[in-house]
């Protein structure tokens, strides 16, 4: 994310590097997953259920609690990925 003229402009990434013995924290304000097209509004409270892929460490389930907006507490679990050359 970037700010241009007081405007928060985002652009997906399609992947992540992770070197090893380095970490990657997903949050509010900075990298972060999005949802988008989904079914049914989502509500506090509500727990998501979702699958990151790593290219060497295979799939990793994680679960998301849905939180009032502007909360600043990343998934549960899943605070910081850390990537230990698997």
């Amino acid at each position: 994310m970037t700010m241009e003229d007081g405007i928060a402009k985002m652009r997906e990434m399609s992947d992540i590097e992770i070197k090893p013995g380095q970490s990657v924290e997903f949050k509010p304000g900075g990298d972060h997953v999005m949802f988008v097209n989904l079914k049914h509004p989502l509500s506090k409270g509500d727990h998501l259920s979702g699958t990151l892929v790593f290219e060497r460490a295979g799939k990793v389930n994680v679960e998301y609690s849905v939180e009032s907006l502007g909360a600043q507490r990343g998934p549960r679990d899943m605070g910081q990925m850390h990537h230990e050359g698997h």
